[in-house]
């Protein structure tokens, strides 16, 4: 997927994730997590300012780190790239 086209549907998933979150259904939270992984890998400010809002909120990037092998691959990697503890960060 080119870059640009991967930034427009990232945006509009992450956008569309946040209107659905509070749905009872968890559509929205997936919508985030795959918007954000899509941005993650156009755009790598985004990945460093996940990092700093990770190392900012612990208790939060723990969850994460612990519920991450129950995943889909896709958000197994987002989580391991945004992890702020990581020694093979990129």
């Amino acid at each position: 997927m080119r870059k640009p086209l991967k930034i427009a549907v990232g945006l509009i998933l992450v956008i569309a994730g946040l209107i659905a979150l509070p749905l009872p259904i968890p559509a929205g939270l997936l919508m985030l997590i795959v918007g954000l992984s899509l941005l993650v890998s156009a755009i790598p400010e985004v990945r460093h300012y996940l990092r700093r809002m990770r190392k900012r909120f612990r208790q939060t990037s723990g969850f994460l780190n612990r519920i991450k092998h129950r995943m889909p691959g896709f958000a197994r990697q987002l989580i391991e790239e945004t992890d702020p503890d990581s020694h093979h960060s990129k």
